[in-house]
């Protein structure tokens, strides 16, 4: 393989992440994606933490850019972004979990009311919760820290996603959760995690390493619980894994005091 194909091969795997975490736009994505229907499935896991560090990167912008705006009022735009960056598709997941989790009786009515596109109650309760917490949390921490909060949330959050993708069987034969369980093999894991480690550590040194093993406890202990109840994980509750180990990582670095 030559280095330009390598080249090529690697940005397709980060458009692939992109494109999956992410609604912001790549060049020449339609292109590499519309072609051979026989082509592997790409994943790109090895960049969910990059995602997050691109993600973070504009969040901080976006600090800087209204760095004259009351702090309650700064923290709010932040939250509205995030879910502007992201589609609301974490978001998404987290509600359609806590529909299924908490509403269903056996495993097959929770998976039933998962593929539901409605949005109950439970489902509500969870974003109004997942919302406020990220409020407080970004709230209680100086505008000044704010940017290491970020670079280390967002880009753990979405290490986490690969890791309970791998860990955990899929809850359904077919879908998301399974066509990404078998993608993401032990060593495309293995360096996701690097990655996200290498991130945390550059940026928060020792903060940075207690988050990751934190959040890393975090998402095992949500994907433990999430296959308890429904025999593994899906595409929706790697979306509630995702928006959980964030205001996990938030929690830590308000008590760490950063």
């Amino acid at each position: 393989m030559n280095i330009k194909q390598a080249l090529l091969n690697q940005y397709r795997e980060f458009v692939a992440a992109l494109r999956f975490l992410t609604v912001l736009p790549a060049p020449g994505s339609a292109l590499l994606f519309e072609s051979d229907e026989t082509a592997p499935f790409v994943i790109g896991c090895e960049y969910f933490p990059l995602v997050g560090l691109l993600l973070a990167a504009l969040l901080w912008l976006l600090v800087l850019l209204f760095s004259r705006v009351p702090g309650l009022a700064l923290t709010a735009l932040l939250v509205v972004a995030l879910v502007i960056l992201t589609g609301g598709l974490h978001l998404d997941g987290l509600m359609d979990s806590c529909d299924g989790l908490f509403g269903g009786a056996t495993r097959e009515r929770k998976l039933e009311i998962m593929r539901d596109s409605r949005v109950g109650s439970f489902g509500v309760l969870g974003a109004l919760c997942i919302l406020l917490l990220k409020f407080a949390l970004l709230a209680s921490i100086p505008v000044p820290s704010l940017p290491l909060a970020l670079l280390l949330a967002l880009p753990l959050a979405r290490w986490s996603m690969a890791l309970a993708l791998h860990v955990f069987p899929p809850a359904r034969p077919t879908g998301l959760g399974a066509a990404y369980h078998h993608a993401i093999t032990t060593r495309r894991m293995l360096i996701t995690g690097l990655v996200a480690l290498t991130i945390a550590l550059i940026f928060g040194h020792f903060t940075g390493l207690i988050a990751w093993m934190i959040g890393t406890i975090a998402a095992l202990l949500i994907g433990l619980y999430i296959t308890k109840n429904i025999g593994g994980v899906t595409g929706d509750s790697c979306g509630a894994i995702d928006e959980i180990v964030e205001v996990v990582i938030l929690l830590v670095l308000v008590l760490l005091h950063v």
